[in-house]
């Protein structure tokens, strides 16, 4: 440690994060410039004290890069490149603390061809050098296909780049053109895309392929949504035969107790009478159905709407007012299907299985952008935005990966599918 012993260092390094690397000042410490965070000699990070430093003070070291070098490594705290350490080193054994410290990095794909039916790239991530990239390839916007990766070269001003390569087939090439997103695992969206589009003798089509691969995502979520309704139907048989058994009964015991009373009718019995009256009741008094409320531009869908198609349990209500609990996926139905869509907005009432909406999206098969924001009380409020632009679609098909039953988490004794709890579902038009 250059001559320094850890017993008299000043600071302790805690915990690391992307805000940095977290010190905690152990001896009142007091120096003219900044603190300088160093990998194999290069300076990776800095931070600025604003004066002397006392006991039990922590502070964030912000971490900005770091160099391609040989693992294990560590991080070294001092006020120069060949000064004594401030802090013992802070170790990076493997891949996975950088990706602690920086995640993915910023990746740029600044090449990338077809030569010979290999679609070939060049990419650079000037942040995380330590990166280990995991590439997959979605072909016309359907199945996934592994990318083969070269091993990362460092960079000179840190960072690394590497080479990456996916060998297409025949099959791939359709009748309109190929399409080719590249993802990089830990990256949500596409790193780089690649589009071909064949020319006939009626001049181009650039958006037959769009259309091909649309019908393909319809064609796939038909089948889904098929099991849906199935499931649906089941639930709702169900629940019909639940009512029907507890008809039978209460009737079954109202007869017993009319015979064993004789002329004279036990309170048990009139008891039996009034409930008897009230489960016929709700039997036969259907919930009330809502319809979307059209306001210009903008189609605002309450819990009770029958928009609320598939996936969704029955309406209810609380001091907050009515909402309504959706399983692990549902589908809303868009009222006015003729129009374009820029958005679709969720307001979330309750929540299930985790700390904020884990929603995923798709209009009519087309991906969805999701953002999250939370209000008060506990809300959210979730926006979905077609990645494409506006779009005409028949409904939003909604995907919950958190979802759960609360009577098999041992929570409560409900025994349904829970995610979220909307109070509200508003369609934005473009027109």
């Amino acid at each position: 440690m250059h001559g320094t012993t850890a017993a008299v260092l000043p600071f302790l390094p805690l915990a690391a994060s992307r805000a940095g690397v977290r010190l905690r000042c152990v001896r009142r410490f007091e120096a003219a410039g900044p603190i300088l965070v160093h990998c194999r000699g290069i300076e990776v990070g800095r931070h600025l004290l604003a004066g002397a430093v006392t006991t039990g003070i922590e502070i964030e070291v912000p971490i900005t890069r770091l160099p391609r070098v040989t693992l294990p490594a560590e991080l070294r705290f001092s006020l120069a490149v060949d000064g004594p350490d401030l802090a013992p080193p802070w170790p990076l054994p493997n891949t996975a603390a950088a990706l602690a410290l920086l995640g993915p990095g910023e990746i740029a794909v600044e090449e990338l061809r077809l030569e010979q039916g290999v679609l070939r790239g060049y990419a650079t991530d000037r942040v995380n050098g330590l990166l280990e990239p995991v590439m997959y390839a979605r072909i016309n916007d359907s199945g996934a296909r592994g990318v083969a990766v070269e091993r990362p070269a460092p960079l000179a001003e840190g960072g690394c780049a590497f080479r990456f390569a996916l060998p297409l087939e025949a099959g791939d090439l359709n009748e309109t053109g190929l399409s080719v997103a590249l993802h990089l695992v830990g990256v949500e969206a596409p790193v780089a895309r690649y589009a071909y589009a064949r020319v006939g003798i009626e001049g181009p089509t650039p958006r037959l392929a769009e259309l091909e691969s649309r019908i393909e995502r319809l064609e796939r979520g038909a089948a889904t949504t098929l099991r849906q309704m199935q499931e649906e139907l089941r639930r709702q048989a169900a629940l019909q035969q639940e009512r029907t058994d507890a008809f039978i009964e209460a009737a079954a015991t109202l007869l017993l107790d009319r015979l064993a009373a004789a002329d004279t009718p036990a309170p048990a019995a009139d008891v039996r009478i009034a409930a008897l009256h009230r489960l016929i009741a709700a039997a036969a008094t259907a919930p009330p159905v809502a319809e979307p409320l059209l306001l210009g531009r903008r189609a605002e869908i309450p819990p009770a709407a029958g928009n609320l198609a598939i996936g969704w349990h029955e309406p209810e209500q609380d001091e907050g007012g009515p909402f309504r609990w959706m399983g692990d996926t549902a589908l809303v139905v868009n009222p006015e299907p003729f129009r374009r869509v820029a958005a679709v907005t969720l307001t979330v009432r309750h929540l299930y299985g985790a700390t904020e909406p884990g929603l995923r999206g798709s209009f009519d098969g087309a991906p969805a952008s999701v953002t999250v924001a939370c209000e008060e009380a506990g809300r959210f409020v979730v926006r979905l935005t077609p990645e494409s632009g506006p779009v005409t679609c028949q409904g939003l098909r909604l995907e919950a990966p958190h979802a759960g039953i609360p009577e098999r988490d041992g929570r409560n004794p409900d025994p349904r599918m829970l995610s979220v709890a909307v109070s509200g579902i508003v369609f934005d038009y473009t027109e």
